[in-house]
């Protein structure tokens, strides 16, 4: 029985260790590329594009087309021997096997193996971003809700100290050493809190669920975050150029317009191909069969009927009311822009490589400012609380003291997780925040 009790107690204590488990960033992150549906759409899209690449490859080679018909014609015949109209059913088989080849418009095959590669590549680049953002999104979803997680320990801090003044207020107030009028105002304070505590919990728990959504966790099952963070985050030294320099060559959104250029231009390539003539050595083989004739279908399709056919098809473009040449013409215009893009792109890395170095300096500043105003806030507060009680101070310079306590305690933890959120970034804007799960 002894024994019994403890496998039973064993049990219910590996299944509580086992439901309080934590969901680390580092697992978030896995999920997320294991289950986001954007990254599942693009994996689909990918596969197009390589299944397109294998088609232009294969175009270079001779088409082969086998065609057949089976059918049956009444009609009436005049019959030389007898004179007479007769009406008569057949039946007709017709078979034949075509391979043709394009032999001169080789250009644009070749263009069109390029353009196919070019779209893959632009693809694979879009799957490589598009894995990159998620991560960023699941790392501030996840950094918001322990800020949120936080923030919720530090009202619940000072509700708890709240409620502890007014217990206190209130004794005072039963020996006549503060007024009545006290009680309320510490009331409404408390009450102030706990409201601005509920805020915060809607605010972690819309977060959470955003969260869930990205790794397509059950929603109906509660998700608990572990508070600890790895040392994924960026720490290097903040070189403009070096940053920049790292991020044209890693960056798979720069890698990807790159790639949609190339296109574009093979699109163009591809276009100008319709001027030239097309020049086509094709090879035929059918037989038929006919009811009419009175061999059989053996000797007729297999053997009296058989025809073999070489030839040359040319076809020359000469007008076509300037439909190509308008064509080429949006064709080249439209790599025109891909190439104006790929140099606004630079353009735009750099300026966000600078902006958030400029936002990470400012922060690491901005750490130091309100950890010594949290600190400068606190002692005041105790101050103040010291003079209220010994009834040298008032009620409402006491709730000022408080209130700057509180919102300072706020200020730093929300610029903490404002700074370890610029740092994941810095790894995003530089191409190397996939890091994170290698």
């Amino acid at each position: 029985m002894n024994k019994l009790c403890f496998l039973i107690l064993f049990a219910v204590n590996i299944f509580a260790l086992k439901a309080q488990e934590k969901l680390s960033l580092d697992q978030a992150l896995k999920l997320a590329l294991e289950n986001n549906v954007d990254i599942a759409k693009n994996k689909n899209d990918e596969a197009s594009t390589k299944y397109d690449k294998k088609r232009a490859y294969f175009s270079l080679l001779p088409s082969v087309n086998g065609s057949g018909n089976v059918f049956e014609s009444t009609g009436t015949n005049f019959d030389q021997l007898t004179g007479m109209l007769r009406t008569e059913t057949g039946q007709y088989v017709n078979g034949s096997v075509t391979a043709s080849w394009d032999i001169l418009n080789l250009a644009g095959k070749l263009s069109d193996v390029k353009l196919s590669n070019s779209n893959y590549e632009s693809q694979k680049a879009q799957l490589a971003y598009t894995k990159e953002f998620i991560i960023l999104k699941v790392v501030g979803r996840y950094l918001e809700t322990l800020q949120a997680m936080k923030q919720d320990v530090i009202y619940n801090k000072f509700c708890d100290v709240q409620e502890e003044q007014l217990r206190r207020t209130d004794e005072l107030i039963k020996v006549g050493s503060l007024p009545g009028q006290d009680f309320y105002t510490q009331n409404a304070e408390w009450s102030r809190l706990k409201s601005l505590r509920e805020d915060n919990l809607n605010v972690m728990n819309a977060k959470k669920n955003e969260l869930i959504l990205l790794l397509r966790l059950d929603p109906s099952k509660e998700t608990q975050l572990d508070s600890i963070l790895g040392e994924g985050f960026f720490k290097g030294k903040m070189n403009i150029d070096s940053l920049y320099q790292k991020a044209l060559v890693s960056r798979k959104d720069y890698q990807q317009i790159e790639a949609k250029s190339m296109v574009k231009k093979y699109e163009l390539a591809l276009q100008r191909s319709k001027f030239i003539p097309s020049v086509s050595i094709y090879y035929d083989y059918g037989s038929r069969y006919s009811s009419f004739q009175t061999r059989r279908f053996n000797d007729q399709f297999y053997k009296d009927n058989i025809t073999t056919t070489i030839g040359v098809s040319v076809q020359v473009p000469i007008f076509n009311g300037l439909q190509t040449r308008n064509v080429v013409y949006k064709a080249r215009q439209d790599f025109k822009n891909a190439e104006l893009d790929v140099v606004q792109t630079k353009s735009n890395i750099y300026v966000e490589l600078k902006n958030l170095m400029s936002t990470i300096a400012a922060n690491e500043k901005k750490v130091t400012y309100r950890q010594d105003q949290t600190e400068s806030a606190r002692r005041a507060y105790e101050l103040e609380k010291e003079r209220y009680y010994l009834g040298q101070g008032s009620p409402l310079d006491l709730g000022v003291a408080q209130r700057n306590y509180v919102e300072a305690s706020l200020s730093l933890n929300q610029i903490n997780y404002q700074l370890t959120y610029n740092r994941f970034e810095l790894l995003f804007y530089t191409g190397d925040i996939i890091s994170l799960v290698q």
